[in-house]
């Protein structure tokens, strides 16, 4: 109370309420844990005592100088609330005794020889800082055998963990899978993290791949989560405000910071973009003046401290992308901007660059539809201003100069409509130019380009799309220049409306040549196929691709299991519908050469421990079963995980596909306001309970658990692929052992072949490389003005070298026939450099010399040759070039911006 500008301090003095000073009557024992009968009981095998003052005494202690009051102990003997596990040892069921969990401590120097025996810990542990003595001994040392040193102990049984949650549907899920630069904080050291949104927008989290589960941000309704594309141990968690949670370890600590708008509101687009060096690096994209009729617009903003500041970037934007990528070059501060023009929304987008955050921003084109950014390239599609608003393709390696990309003059083609980016991870850009774009009768052509984008040549027609702008096209993951397409083989006719009829097609050397897959001789219960699997042509295997999938993480193949894919289709002149009746369940164990019919049915697979198990469950279909194999498909062993019939959505492991675990999810029959899932664990079974031997420097030694495998090319005799032989490790199915650690597959590259025509070049019709009437060839001269250290250049002939080819020697046909000329400016450089002979050495050189060599070379040949030569070859026939009566091409343009860790097609409507 009062005016509030005076303060009062009272002191209270006890000094006369007792004149006495306490004396030893006025002190008890006090013991401080005592049972029912309030006797002391022993705590850390001891009793603990304490001399304090009695409540009731007349009297101060009056000491001068405090002092911590110590107490008294009795030491207590030992019984078995005294110990705990030792290392590697855990409680039994019952909890009253401690078993292995784990190998156990190698004695040095102990378990040599024939010695098999060694004395080591009982699996208790007297608890560290207890005092007791005597008793119970139950730490003491017991007799072991000298295995249990090498092995983990093993159940033999696959261990299943059920979880359920309210909702109906899950709506997303994400592993954010532990890197060698994850935090050292973190609980576990092999911890495997999955963070997953339901359809009531709660979200959870487990460590453990599924076996337990927590839910976190618990007050929030989570409407996005993001996980950083390259920073596996971040995620962000969107709310609709301007609140934004995260997490920097994985889930083990959250945080959260403030925009400075709601996210935006557009469904196609990110409202956060990531830096791939920095991660507190951000840009985000948030919706503004929505409160205001007709003028919602989204606005960049960038954040260089994780969100504690934002600074404007843009206004009235459709996407801003920060451009830096590993091996690019480029500067950090490089971003891409589209935005319209004049901030008036409908009107033209520009894009835009900027290396200082947009104080001095360059327009890079006045008009574009789209840009996107693949790993090796960055690719704009903008408007042709000259063609009457059709479009064109540009592409840059380093973000700062863009080139036209080049095709054939004469080919006219009407407006273009549609394109995607397929893949740019050879080197080379994939690109679909769509054809046909009829509803339900959607077609294309795939063109390929060269090393830096600009220049294409086409390599397959009639590719199907679907709708929404994607292909089925899929790279096979690990093993280069291996994909899968399937291709509309009755256009004319899916045009008029009477359905498509589609068959797959797969190519060996990146698109250079594709062949229709050779069937299985068997379907999986053994019997013959109706048609001829001999007649290619009209009984082939068939294959449903990225066009019907429902999750695109769910690809063919996987980078750790080298030459393994598995897909569902059929045998026969077309593809089917999709069903359980007509489908059934393929897999090859050599990249796509040799397949085999598994399972009748549509099933979902998913690869673990880098291959070494493959697991497959029932799609569309309810069932409490899985199959799972351990020799890479060719037995599979059953297994029941649940007690009621699943209706499974997905099945996941980790993306590396490393672990033993695997997580179905999915719904029970009988419910209809749960959903849950199943953790399958495989780290029990004795027939992975040792890990396997790679010795890398001696990989064909006996007691190796691996072999070095080659891919090669059905067509040809000899292993080379792009210019070389490629060893890969591949685990010898028939071994009982993990791999464990990721391994690295690729061995070596045995040795380089020699160039020859069809692999390492793209022939035209005929057989040869012609120049297309019209154009002029290319200025090769270019090449000095980029390196001035180059003194000459060859003139072109017509062909180029494939982008992943290595091939030394040979035929090198991009030089052959060519005339070598002086760069301007090197002329006396290049005629000392190519000063000729005497009469005499050119005698000498040209003519003994070479007679000579050709005689010794050719008596070697007679006596030694068996075919042992590595050239590249492919037969007679020579692949089909653009056709100029199908003018399918004018401008093949590449479009919009990828799904955030998917390898998948990119579409652009």
């Amino acid at each position: 109370g009062g005016s509030g500008s005076e303060h009062w301090v009272f002191s209270i003095d006890f000094e006369d309420m007792h004149e006495e000073k306490c004396s030893d009557k006025d002190f008890e024992d006090w013991t401080a844990r005592v049972d029912e009968d309030k006797k002391a009981i022993c705590v850390m095998g001891r009793k603990q005592t304490y001399r304090r003052r009695k409540p009731d005494a007349d009297c101060f202690i009056r000491e001068k100088k405090f002092e911590e009051i110590e107490p008294e102990f009795e030491k207590c003997k030992c019984t078995k609330e005294d110990f705990e596990c030792d290392y590697n040892f855990v409680r039994s069921k019952d909890g009253k005794d401690c078993v292995r969990d784990g190998p156990l401590p190698d004695p040095k120097g102990v378990c040599k020889g024939d010695t098999k025996k060694y004395r080591a810990s009982s699996g208790f542990r007297k608890i560290p800082g207890n005092g007791c003595e005597g008793g119970e001994a139950l730490d003491k040392e017991v007799e072991r055998d000298c295995e249990d040193t090498l092995k983990p102990i093993v159940s033999g049984e696959i261990n299943t963990e059920k979880t359920s949650f309210p909702g109906k549907s899950f709506r997303g899920y994400y592993y954010l899978e532990r890197t060698e630069s994850s935090s050292s904080s973190d609980k576990a050291s092999k911890d495997e993290t999955i963070i997953m949104r339901t359809d009531n927008s709660k979200v959870y989290i487990t460590r453990d791949h599924g076996k337990s589960w927590d839910q976190i941000l618990k007050d929030e309704e989570i409407k996005e989560i993001y996980p950083h594309p390259h920073f596996n141990d971040v995620c962000y968690f969107l709310t609709s405000s301007k609140t934004v949670h995260y997490t920097i370890n994985r889930g083990d600590t959250f945080g959260h910071l403030k925009t400075e708008s709601e996210p935006t509101r557009d469904d196609d687009l990110q409202a956060l973009s990531f830096h791939a060096d920095y991660k507190d690096w951000l840009i985000w994209t948030g919706a503004t003046g929505c409160d205001k009729k007709g003028e919602c617009h989204n606005d960049a903003w960038y954040s260089t401290d994780r969100g504690a500041n934002w600074n404007i970037l843009q206004r009235f934007v459709r996407k801003c992308e920060f451009i830096k990528e590993e091996g690019r070059g480029n500067k950090e501060k490089l971003v891409y901007c589209a935005k319209f023009k004049d901030e008036k929304l409908g009107g033209p987008l520009e894009l835009q660059a900027s290396d200082d955050w947009f104080a001095a921003p360059q327009t890079k084109f006045d008009s574009i539809v789209d840009f996107t950014t693949m790993s090796e390239f960055i690719i704009v599609a903008s408007k042709d201003q000259t063609e009457g608003g059709s479009l064109k393709v540009d592409a840059s390696v380093d973000g700062q100069t863009f080139a036209d990309a080049l095709f054939p003059s004469n080919f006219n083609v009407p407006i273009q409509k549609a394109y995607t980016v397929l893949d740019s991870h050879t080197h080379a850009v994939f690109l679909h130019v769509t054809v046909g774009d009829k509803k339900d009768a959607e077609y294309g052509s795939i063109i390929k380009s060269n090393s830096n984008g600009t220049s294409y040549v086409l390599s397959l027609n009639n590719v199907n799309r679907n709708t929404h702008g994607y292909a089925d096209f899929e790279k096979m993951l690990g093993l280069e220049g291996v994909a899968l397409v399937n291709i509309v083989a009755n256009v004319e006719e899916a045009v008029k409306g009477t359905g498509k009829k589609l068959k797959t097609m797969i190519t060996h050397n990146d698109g250079a040549e594709w062949s229709l897959l050779k069937a299985p001789q068997n379907d999986p219960e053994g019997r013959s196929y109706e048609c001829k699997t001999d007649n290619v042509a009209s009984c082939s295997l068939h294959l449903h691709g990225y066009t019907e999938r429902r999750d695109p993480r769910n690809v063919f193949s996987s980078p750790s299991a080298v030459g393994l894919m598995m897909a569902v289709g059929n045998v026969g002149e077309y593809l089917t519908t999709k069903s359980a009746k007509t489908s059934d369940t393929f897999i090859t164990r050599d990249g796509g050469f040799v397949w085999q019919a598994v399972k009748k049915g549509n099933y979902m697979w998913e690869y673990g421990d880098q291959g070494s198990i493959i697991v497959i469950v029932r799609d569309t279909v309810a069932t409490d079963e899985i199959f799972y194999s351990l020799d890479e498909g060719t037995e599979w062993i059953p297994y029941k995980f649940s007690s009621k019939k699943v209706n499974v959505a997905i099945l996941s492991t980790v993306p590396s596909d490393n672990s033993l675990n695997f997580l179905l999810w999915g719904r029970e029959e009988d419910s209809d306001s749960e959903i849950v899932t199943f953790n399958l664990d495989f780290s029990q079974l004795k027939e992975r309970s040792k890990q396997c031997k790679l010795d890398e420097k001696h990989p064909d030694s006996d007691d190796s658990d691996y072999y070095l495998w080659e891919p090669k090319h059905p067509a040809q005799d000899n292993h080379c692929l792009f210019g070389h032989i490629a060893q890969y490790h591949r685990k010898i199915p028939e071994r009982e052992c993990f791999n464990g650690r990721s391994i690295q597959h690729l061995h070596n590259i045995a040795r380089h072949c020699e160039c020859t025509r069809d692999y390492n070049y793209e022939p035209a019709k005929d057989g040869s490389c012609k120049l297309v009437d019209g154009l002029e060839p290319p200025d090769h001269s270019r090449i000095c003005k980029e390196d001035q250290n180059i003194i000459s250049y060859f003139k072109p002939t017509g062909y180029r070298r494939v982008p992943l080819s290595t091939c030394k020697g040979g035929n090198e046909l991009e030089k052959y026939e060519s005339k070598e000329v002086p760069c301007r400016g090197h002329e006396i450089e290049y005629e000392n450099a190519h000063r000729g002979l005497s009469g005499f050495w050119i005698f000498i050189l040209g003519v003994v010399l070479p007679v000579g060599i050709a005689s010794a070379v050719g008596y070697w040949v007679w006596q030694n040759w068996h075919g042992k030569f590595g050239s590249i070859r492919l037969g007679g026939d020579s692949r089909s070039p653009f056709d100029a009566e199908q003018p399918w091409i004018k401008y093949p343009v590449a479009a919009v911006a990828g799904i955030v860790a998917v390898l998948a097609a990119v579409p652009l409507l």
